[in-house]
């Protein structure tokens, strides 16, 4: 706790305004005040007020999300001379960065004698500024709440950390950075930190919980499911951290089947739909379910399989298998590459095995039939542009040989 103060009072440090003076080139330049202010699903305002002893022509403000790596500069018009009042506002809308969101900012000036100045770095925290935010740390996750919540944010702290150390210990997989839990006590209270939708969407849709950012999750801590809606996210965000690379994506199967893991037991609902469809053989192959399914009447068991296959393949293989599985997919192979370097099978392979698990045979691929192997050659060239122009060159042969 102490710790956290201490940076706490550091930042406040960074956006106390203090005059500051510097020389180059024998002119002067001293800032007068150098402020952020932030307004949460609104903006942030940032002012800067200077003066030169050679008139300042020219400026704009560099800012940055904390560690990340691209920057935005912003040219705010103003009147040059020896005194400026530089003010720009950033707009944001709900949902465009998660609150905690630090920000840092500096800005870039220049003299008419060709001085170039910059102001000290300093840091904004985007926060939701609605609420009266309470805290309860175990390090590294920290839950944050408002109102007479504590019970229920005792509660989520619980499962995230939980959560955590079940993928610690069964998949391998760490916690590396902090994370910040937003708890909302209503869905309207939620809203304004969330992307807006439609006005059908968001009246008929209720977000139980969100990661946002690399290590921001939201959650609605009014609901009965509230520590499974923890646990899943948390480890959205745990296995984000530990695949994050610009050159793949997990699969879907793999990201939600250890978010499903995390959880614990499979919800019932998942687990009916999972059991019919292997009564009924009739299971989503592994490779479809590489992305979501488009089919809403399949969701349930969409998950209840993705739970099911990683299940098998901790089971079957163990954790090292599976934490070294995570560490191919970044350092960039893509899940093809990955399960043949690290299982020795094919994605298809993978399905038969996980397959026999469930006391299922080989997945049934129906046979073609003559019909549709003479549709198969006959497509191509009906449909080759090259084709279709000899044909009509021919007809036109045969009209002019009966002329």
């Amino acid at each position: 706790m102490r710790r956290f103060l201490l940076i706490y009072c550091i930042f406040l440090a960074l956006l106390w305004p203090t005059p500051s003076l510097a020389q180059s080139g024998g002119a002067t330049f001293r800032v007068l005040q150098d402020t952020a202010k932030s307004r949460f699903a609104q903006g942030i305002d940032f002012r800067l007020i200077a003066e030169a002893s050679v008139p300042i022509v020219e400026a704009s403000l560099v800012r940055q999300l904390v560690g990340e790596r691209v920057r935005a500069r912003a040219r705010p018009e103003f009147i040059p001379g020896n005194r400026i009042d530089l003010t720009f506002t950033w707009a944001l809308e709900p949902g465009d960065l998660p609150p905690g969101t630090r920000i840092s900012y500096y800005w870039e000036l220049a003299d008419q004698a060709g001085n170039r100045w910059q102001t000290e770095p300093r840091v904004v925290i985007y926060e939701d500024d609605r609420f009266d935010w309470q805290e309860l740390i175990e390090m590294p996750i920290i839950v944050r709440y408002y109102g007479d919540r504590k019970g229920t944010a005792q509660e989520i702290l619980d499962a995230a950390v939980a959560a955590a150390q079940r993928l610690q210990n069964d998949v391998g997989v760490e916690l590396q950075e902090p994370v910040s839990i937003y708890v909302y006590n209503s869905k309207n209270d939620m809203r304004a930190a969330l992307t807006a939708r439609s006005e059908t969407y968001d009246t008929r849709t209720i977000t139980l919980g969100v990661s946002m950012g690399r290590n921001t999750l939201l959650i609605l801590g009014s609901d009965a499911g509230v520590r499974g809606t923890v646990a899943h996210e948390m480890s959205h965000i745990i296995v984000g951290m530990a695949t994050d690379n610009p050159y793949t994506d997990l699969p879907r199967w793999l990201d939600e089947g250890l978010a499903m893991y995390a959880e614990g037991e499979l919800p019932t609902d998942n687990r009916r739909a999972l059991e019919q469809a292997i009564r009924n053989d009739a299971l989503i192959s592994v490779r479809s379910l590489s992305s979501y399914v488009g089919d809403p009447a399949q969701v349930d068991l969409f998950y209840g399989e993705a739970y099911s296959l990683v299940d098998f393949m901790l089971t079957t293989y163990g954790r090292e298998k599976m934490d070294k599985l995570l560490d191919a997919l970044q350092d960039g192979f893509s899940v093809t590459e990955a399960l043949d370097k690290i299982y020795g099978l094919t994605i298809d392979e993978l399905d038969l095995q996980w397959r026999e698990s469930l006391g299922l045979g080989p997945r049934v691929t129906p046979a073609a039939t003559p019909e549709s192997r003479q549709q198969t050659r006959e497509t191509p060239i009906c449909t080759s542009p090259a084709a279709v122009l000899w044909l009509v060159i021919g007809g036109l042969f045969l009209l002019l040989g009966r002329r």
